[in-house]
């Protein structure tokens, strides 16, 4: 009952209350993303439930040469850049808490297919919450299987909270995406 329909209520709830709260902070990294990059949003095809393709929304944080701001950098460690995310959570694309998307025609070279995806895909991860960016592409999808075989309440409060604490925990060390700020 909770995977069907518990879970996207408090996505909807939740996404509706973080947009409204994090309002000044969505306006201040726009501002920022299009001074720096030429422009505010990031779209990228990805797959989501049952290998529906949707459009994934991010704030641009990498300029158009491929390069990183300082200011982008630390914008994209604490994960800023992902609450455009928001939206698609709200349309139902995303959850907040599931296994990251795909990246539409990505192999998936440990998973099958039909295990990957039966949940919506989502803002933060199992692997996020155990390494985030730090960890190996393969160790992400077991992380990701683990989820789809464990979906519940207490297990996203504990994703959620695990998260916060890795992001806290990796910031407080200047640490952005592996380089010293």
């Amino acid at each position: 009952m909770y995977k069907k329909y518990i879970k996207r209520i408090l996505d909807i709830v939740f996404s509706i209350l973080i947009m409204i709260l994090l309002l000044p902070l969505f306006i201040i990294v726009g501002i920022m993303c299009l001074i720096i990059t030429g422009k505010i949003i990031y779209r990228q095809k990805r797959d989501g439930l049952n290998k529906e393709s949707y459009v994934i929304y991010k704030f641009s944080s990498i300029k158009p040469n491929g390069k990183y701001s300082k200011i982008l950098n630390i914008v994209r460690s604490f994960g800023l850049d992902e609450l455009p995310q928001l939206i698609n959570v709200l349309k139902g694309d995303m959850s907040i808490i599931g296994p990251r998307p795909f990246i539409t025609g990505e192999k998936l070279p440990i998973m099958p297919k039909d295990d990957a995806y039966t949940v919506r895909p989502g803002m933060i991860s199992l692997a996020t919450a155990n390494g985030r960016r730090y960890i190996s592409h393969k160790k992400r999808l077991e992380y990701d299987k683990e989820y789809i075989k464990k979906v519940s309440f207490k297990l996203d409060l504990y994703i959620f909270f695990k998260t916060m604490g890795v992001l806290f925990k990796q910031n407080i060390k200047g640490d952005c995406d592996g380089q010293k700020i």
